[in-house]
């Protein structure tokens, strides 16, 4: 698929001793490819941190909202309201061979740069940074209003983009840790101001309101009880 970019090999080697990026629950360790039509690129391993209360469900989340980024950003390709190709990284779940332990690797992206965030930061001073707040709008339009796409972070190259970690919000919230859910999409949405990527005909959501703090990291929300939420910020 064209809004895809693969590992498109079986075996890396991995720096474990050196980390490249940390979060609140990840951390990333650059590599090599080293079997397959990658062999001797570059590549990181994302592993979430040893005893964070979302460790059992993360690979899935992660994979289940790739898979419907990917939806999102193909509609929002055939637009045409750009002249180059948004992509999107497809990490893939492998398993370390001494250790056993589950990773997510994928190709490593260069020019590394973030758009906005689930809370509602945005950078909207450059031309992909406005048709990244075009490509999150448009996700909650064609979603019927139940989705919000954002978090949306990569590289920038000549012929297009390419974004890795991606949030999906629903109004269902199952998506994962990082997913607010309505109240999410709401105060996003609160923060949000068209330009010229947009379209008048994109529909918003009727409630727009602040709900939560505006950070650059990721915020993720840890639901204890049905009338408590527990707020955690992950900064990249």
């Amino acid at each position: 698929m064209a809004e895809s970019r693969y590992n498109n090999s079986t075996s890396a080697a991995i720096d474990s001793s050196v980390e490249y990026a940390r979060g609140a629950f990840k951390k990333v360790h650059k590599g090599e490819y080293t079997e397959g039509s990658r062999t001797g690129q570059p590549c990181v391993s994302k592993v979430f941190i040893s005893g964070s209360v979302f460790e059992d469900s993360y690979f899935q989340h992660e994979m289940d909202v790739v898979k419907k980024a990917t939806e999102i950003v193909r509609a929002f390709n055939g637009l045409e309201l750009i002249n180059k190709r948004i992509i999107i990284n497809q990490p893939e779940i492998w398993v370390f061979r001494e250790s056993r332990a589950l990773t997510l690797i994928e190709p490593l992206i260069e020019n590394f740069e973030k758009f906005n965030s689930n809370s509602g930061w945005t950078q909207d001073t450059t031309s992909w940074g406005q048709a990244m707040q075009a490509l999150a709008h448009y996700s909650f339009h064609y979603s019927n209003g139940q989705l919000t796409l954002c978090d949306l972070q990569g590289g920038v190259y000549t012929d297009g983009i390419i974004l890795t970690d991606p949030v999906v919000m629903s109004t269902d919230r199952r998506f994962g840790p990082t997913d607010l859910g309505k109240d999410g999409i709401d105060s996003f949405f609160h923060h949000h101001v068209c330009n010229n990527f947009c379209r008048s005909s994109w529909t918003r959501p009727t409630r727009r309101m602040r709900l939560f703090p505006v950070v650059k990291g990721t915020t993720m929300m840890e639901v204890k009880t049905q009338t408590g939420r527990n707020l955690l910020t992950q900064r990249f």
